[in-house]
């Protein structure tokens, strides 16, 4: 019963993340399917990116518990805990990259006001 707190407390907390995720890919795709290009896909990737490390912070709280609970020292569900913050970090530091790496060619492309020289 206790770790089903734990993951109740995570998901509440997650619950605002998660709705903007899940909006910023809805509204990328959207936007996909009216014409869009190379920069909504990867703001769709970085979108998708930011939910999964958002849905991968709810069970983060119960790591140590469950692990110490199964007979563990606290030092080796203290590792644990770490690789699986750090594995969520570049799972995020990721999707913070795509989501940059979109709007810059997303309002790089619209900011052109002469095609760029030798096309002419």
């Amino acid at each position: 019963m206790e770790f089903f707190s734990v993951f109740i407390g995570g998901f509440i907390g997650a619950v605002p993340n998660l709705l903007f995720w899940m909006a910023a890919i809805i509204l990328a795709a959207i936007v996909l399917r009216r014409g869009g290009g190379r920069a909504e896909r990867f703001i769709i990737a970085g979108a998708s990116l930011g939910l999964l490390s958002s849905l991968l912070g709810i069970p983060a709280a119960a790591i140590v518990p469950w692990l110490v609970q199964e007979g563990a020292a606290i030092a080796d569900g203290s590792s644990v805990a770490f690789i699986y913050g750090m594995a969520r970090d570049v799972i995020s530091m990721a999707g913070i990259i795509c989501l940059v790496y979109g709007f810059w060619v997303k309002f790089k492309m619209e900011n052109e006001p002469f095609p760029p020289q030798g096309t002419i």
